[in-house]
């Protein structure tokens, strides 16, 4: 395990702490920490509010046109395709598509493509599958931004595209009739961190919000409150900053989410043994999320979509069980396939900036989570490749300050396809063009990383002692909620402390319960996977610790909870 480097942020001063009275001085470092910096933002942040924070769907510059064309099929009886991606960002947001479409009474039907067979984004094969299936209108969620060639296509054999989607733009955007993407060029919508599902729901509150469409307001509002479950998985699952409308579309959407009338997700909740009144964005990320996505990576994703589309008891429950299953398997699996690609790599030297790992028999539709766990071990570019027919697959992650979609960019003319953000990509490419490909990403990721500090770092928001670790500062930390990308889980330090008890705890002996001493004050924590933090604990050992605030229920008791993220010998 690579050992990061700790950045405790600058502590505000006195003269900031003055400027705003009614905050208190660890919540405003906590705001000051995330960049929330001036009233406007703090305000937004703290109080997020539906009809101030919610933008109008019409902001979006093609939102009119993609509206009045689904009137125009849901008048003539024209039918829909929507077509999503086969994760949990996609496979909700064709849920929030489909189900306001069949309620608004359209002709529609869903096309989510095979993870290994298909490959991301929209394909020549089923665009023509769509039109020989009678489809006029194809809407995207979750991708076809980058998909020029297969909408081009589509406009030739006499269909239009309504591109929703939140992916990087290629060079050149494709000949759709609209396209609702919050950063393409030319676009003014204010919302910029929107996950391919919130998307698609600001497609919704477009159809909602027009004169066509002849619901009373109270219906539509209802309608609108009640997908937020939906949206709230997405924005979490893709892991898009929450900020601005995300995190207040997120924050209310936990809400929803709580009091879900999905059976699907009700029943996935009795078979994970989650509570819905402590549902957060942890449970999101750790034990929802990852059980849609157990349906495209080790089959079809039509089974996630059908769990959360079902209103049938005995189907939700058969669905959720053998998604609980899949998942199950999901996480053998690659904890095989990490140890193998371990096994690959070796030790990397210094002056290798990015690491590879390939292996024809992987399932691909696990090879990105392998890149991820790379990533965590190394601290470089990943790409990770296995095999399908005569064609190379591959998923990538990026570090901080690399921009793997460029890397891929530089690097085109040995690939068939690829896509995705700055951080996670996924491309494809003949089997002849390995060897070159694999050279020629080298060499970008040396141009872009060299003198580069590639040691990973762990950003601190405070330095603390133990007799400040009380319930006041966890109300304070609570405030944060929802957590996520750019508003990370808050981590304290405190220097200097002495290992009390040791005790392992886990299935495997996999965890540690610790009790260290700070002067007079003792605090019990617990260290998750320590049998791979690397250096082993003693009683007696001085240590600096980094962890999280959290808290843990059980049996009607309450304690705080004092995760452990990293720590180092005391110096």
């Amino acid at each position: 395990m690579v050992s990061k480097r700790w950045r405790i942020a600058e502590p505000i001063s006195k003269t900031i702490i003055g400027f705003f009275p009614e905050i208190a001085p660890l919540l405003l470092q906590l705001l000051w920490n995330r960049g929330i910096n001036n009233q406007v933002a703090i305000d937004e942040f703290l109080n997020p509010d539906w009809s101030a924070d919610v933008h109008d769907p019409f902001l979006f510059k093609d939102m009119a046109r993609a509206v009045d064309r689904i009137y125009a099929c849901i008048a003539q009886g024209e039918l829909i395709y929507v077509y999503g991606d086969y994760d949990a960002d996609g496979v909700t947001g064709s849920v929030v598509l489909v189900s306001t479409l069949r309620k608004l009474g359209a002709r529609v039907e869903v096309y989510l493509p095979h993870r290994e067979r298909e490959g991301y984004g929209i394909n020549e094969a089923a665009v023509r599958y769509i039109k020989d299936h009678g489809g006029k209108l194809i809407i995207s969620c979750d991708c076809g931004v980058a998909n020029v060639a297969e909408i081009k296509l589509a406009g030739e054999l006499g269909m239009d595209v309504i591109v929703t989607d939140h992916h990087q733009p290629g060079e050149a955007l494709p000949a759709a009739l609209a396209i609702i993407h919050p950063t393409v060029a030319g676009e003014n919508y204010l919302g910029k961190t929107l996950s391919g599902g919130a998307v698609a729901f600001k497609l919704v509150q477009g159809l909602l919000r027009t004169d066509k469409c002849t619901w009373s307001d109270k219906v539509k509002e209802s309608w609108e409150k009640w997908l937020l479950d939906l949206v709230a998985i997405s924005l979490v699952a893709d892991m898009v900053p929450l900020v601005g409308e995300a995190r207040t579309l997120a924050k209310y959407g936990l809400i929803v989410l709580q009091k879900t009338k999905r059976l699907g997700l009700q029943k996935m909740y009795d078979l994970a043994s989650i509570r819905p009144d402590k549902i957060t964005t942890y449970t999101i990320g750790w034990q929802i999320a990852p059980r849609i996505n157990a349906a495209g990576r080790m089959d079809h994703a039509n089974a996630g979509y059908a769990l959360l589309m079902s209103d049938s008891v005995r189907e939700a429950e058969e669905l959720a069980a053998a998604l609980n299953s899949a998942n199950t398997e999901r996480q053998r699996l690659t904890d095989v396939m990490v140890d193998e690609a371990l096994a690959q790599i070796g030790s990397p030297k210094t002056s290798d900036f990015c690491i590879t790992a390939t292996k024809p028999e992987w399932p691909l539709g696990l090879i990105g989570l392998v890149a991820g766990k790379l990533v965590q071990v190394h601290s470089r570019p990943a790409l990770v490749m296995g095999e399908d027919g005569n064609h190379i697959v591959g998923s990538g992650r990026g570090v901080e300050g690399f921009d793997l979609m460029q890397a891929l960019t530089d690097s085109r003319e040995y690939l068939i396809k690829f896509g995705g953000h700055k951080q996670a990509a996924g491309f494809r490419l003949e089997r002849k063009n390995y060897e070159p490909f694999i050279k020629n990403f080298k060499q970008v990721c040396k141009k872009q990383l060299k003198g580069k500090d590639l040691t990973p770092t762990l950003n601190v928001d405070m330095s603390i002692e133990f007799p400040e670790l009380d319930w006041k500062l966890y109300d304070q930390v609570a405030v944060l909620e929802p957590t996520g990308q750019a508003n990370p889980s808050t981590i304290f330090v405190t220097e200097d402390v002495e290992v009390g008890e040791i005790q392992t705890v886990g299935s495997n002996s996999q965890h540690q319960r610790l009790i260290l001493q700070q002067g007079d004050t003792s605090k019990k924590f617990i260290m998750f996977n320590a049998d791979k933090k690397g250096t082993e604990l003693k009683i007696g050992d001085k240590i600096d610790i980094a962890y999280d605030v959290g808290v843990n229920e059980w049996n009607g008791n309450r304690e705080l909870q004092l995760k452990i993220i990293d720590f180092k010998k005391s110096t």
